[in-house]
């Protein structure tokens, strides 16, 4: 179990700066290209709460909330 926590952290930590990069591009690229980007943010968004209520269960034993406080993102 601890080897599966180190690569949901990791995992957790990919998927943030991958936010970062998107969100940086979202900013600077041409406006025809940027509905395409923000619909990979909304997925990389998705995942990150994916992963954040793995994380809650496994750490806490408590069910994640993330995602049902904060739904998808449309």
């Amino acid at each position: 179990m601890d080897e599966f926590l180190n690569i949901l952290e990791k995992a957790a930590a990919e998927e943030a700066q991958a936010q970062r990069l998107y969100a940086a591009m979202i900013l600077l690229a041409p406006d025809e290209d940027k509905p395409q980007l923000l619909e990979i943010f909304k997925d990389e968004s998705d995942h990150a709460v994916i992963i954040q209520d793995m994380l809650v269960k496994y750490t806490t034993g408590q069910t994640g909330k993330v995602a049902e406080e904060t739904g998808g993102v449309d």
